[in-house]
């Protein structure tokens, strides 16, 4: 079965040679120790008591997780105002 070719760059240069397109890299393969979390992390996310000397042999992991943190409390205290909850139930249908 052939297919038509679609591409609107053919034909355009007919002279300059064509070069095969890097094929775009979609997943990066990474070393097994690259993406594992110190057991101290995990402690600590848990609520476990831990040493602040385990705790800053990973400071990214645990800047990371305390950003997280400080993001939902934040937004766990956010309600929607009360004008905005009045426009929806203005616009749903009244069934009975």
């Amino acid at each position: 079965m052939m297919h038509d070719n679609l591409d609107p760059r053919d034909g355009l240069e007919p002279l300059a040679p064509r070069t095969p397109k890097a094929v775009p890299m979609l997943d990066q393969e990474l070393p097994v120790d690259a993406a594992r979390v110190p057991d101290a992390v995990h402690a600590w996310l848990d609520g476990e008591p831990v040493s602040e000397a385990a705790l800053s042999a990973a400071p990214r992991e645990v800047a990371f997780w305390q950003q997280v943190e400080a993001e939902t409390s934040t937004r766990r205290r956010m309600v929607t105002p009360a004008y905005v909850q009045a426009q929806i139930m203005a616009k749903l249908p009244d069934t009975r």
